[in-house]
C-alpha cells in the first residue's frame, strides 16, 4: 500500500516540476520592445505652440515679401512683435486651415492681407463670400484680438466684400490701388511705414 502511495506522490511532483524546453519547443522569441518614442521637442502633439504677445501677419506674396529682398517685406520690417506667416499664393481657404493654429499662440493681433490670392485663382465670388463668412466665424470665438485687415485684390468683386467684411469685424482697414498689383521694395517699404502708424 505504501509502494501505491508512493508512487501516487512522484506522479504528483513530476507533473508539477518545471519542464525545461528547447528553443524550438518553446515557439518563436518574444522581441523585446523598444523603449517609447519620445516626441520631438517641436512636434506640436505634445508640445502646445508658444505663445506670442504680440501680431501675427498671414496673408499671400504681399506678407511673404515677394518682390523685396530676404528679410525686407513689409511685415519682417515691423520687429520683432510681429511674427510673419505669410505665404506667397495661400488663398483665403488655406489660411482658415492654418488659422487655428496661429490663434493658438494666442496673438494680439491679425494682420490680414485678403484678396489678391483669391482674385489670382479666379475664386468664383460667392465662394470667397462664403469663406470670408467662415472667416468671421473662426475669429468670432476670440473676441479681444485685433485686426488690421489689407485689401490687396483688384477687383470690385473681392475688394468690396473685403471691406464689408472688416467693418463688420470692427478691423482697421488699410486698402489703396498700389496694393492689388504685385509688390515691389519700394511699396513694402511705404506699406511698413502705414502698418507700423496703425499699430504703434
Amino acid at each position: 500500500m505504501r509502494h501505491k502511495e508512493f508512487v501516487c506522490i512522484f506522479l504528483l511532483l513530476w507533473s508539477c516540476s518545471p519542464v525545461s524546453e528547447t528553443p524550438e519547443a518553446q515557439g518563436p522569441a518574444r522581441q523585446q520592445l523598444p523603449p517609447p518614442a519620445v516626441a520631438h521637442p517641436l512636434g506640436t502633439e505634445t508640445v502646445p505652440p508658444k505663445p506670442h504677445h504680440g501680431w501675427i501677419a498671414c496673408g499671400g506674396r504681399w506678407t511673404a515679401g515677394e518682390g523685396a529682398d530676404i528679410g525686407a517685406g513689409f511685415a519682417d520690417q515691423l520687429g520683432a512683435g510681429v511674427v510673419n506667416a505669410g505665404i506667397t499664393g495661400e488663398p483665403l481657404p488655406g489660411l482658415l486651415q492654418r488659422l487655428p493654429q496661429l490663434l493658438g499662440r494666442q496673438p494680439d493681433g491679425l494682420i490680414l492681407e485678403i484678396g489678391q490670392e483669391d482674385e489670382a485663382l479666379n475664386a468664383p465670388p460667392k465662394a470667397f463670400q462664403k469663406h470670408l463668412n467662415a472667416l468671421g466665424q473662426q475669429l468670432s470665438e476670440y473676441p479681444g484680438l485685433q485686426l488690421l485687415i489689407v485689401v490687396s485684390a483688384r477687383e470690385a468683386a473681392y475688394r468690396e466684400p473685403i471691406v464689408a467684411f472688416a467693418k463688420k469685424q470692427g478691423a482697421q482697414l488699410l486698402s489703396g490701388d498700389s496694393l492689388a498689383y504685385p509688390p515691389t521694395a519700394a511699396q513694402h517699404d511705404a506699406l511698413a511705414e502705414r502698418v507700423r502708424q496703425m499699430l504703434y
